[in-house]
């Protein structure tokens, strides 16, 4: 029996839900809050993969519960960062909305957006590809 290489992680609200895609190329969609970081890693390491395995990060916006692991897992795991272009340029010019987005006492950590995307990029897991999309109705920069 084959097993989805594509593993949904429902966290408790308010923190984000977060997709892992378990291929060549790791790739985790949002990383919940900050606070959620330890609880994060043991639902990627239940599923086989371990945060130092982690090819790439994609961010669907920055709201503290979509962002908010991203300063640990960058920090201690050195995996990149990729987000639409419009939030990339305030994180990495440390707009004060963007860097400081805390949400229910949930601060973001500084952490740096290494890949731009754009509407149409495509994004290689190994043996798939995701095709970015821009959906800014709930939020200005975000994407599926």
């Amino acid at each position: 029996m084959k097993t989805s290489n594509i593993i949904f992680f429902e966290t408790k609200f308010p923190s984000a839900n977060m997709i892992l895609i378990k291929d060549q190329l790791p790739i985790l969609i949002d990383t919940g809050f900050g606070s959620d970081t330890k609880e994060t890693e043991r639902l990627m390491n239940e599923a086989g993969v371990s945060p130092e395995e982690l090819h790439l990060i994609v961010n669907t916006h920055y709201h503290s519960d979509h962002v908010g692991g991203n300063f640990h897992l960058q920090k201690n795991k050195s995996v990149k960062i990729a987000a639409h272009k419009w939030d990339a340029d305030l994180i990495n010019g440390c707009d004060p909305e963007a860097c400081s987005a805390d949400w229910l006492d949930q601060p973001v950590e500084p952490y740096r957006v290494d890949k731009k995307l754009k509407d149409n990029d495509e994004i290689n897991t190994g043996s798939r590809t995701l095709k970015v999309l821009h959906t800014p109705r709930f939020q200005f920069c975000s994407m599926k």
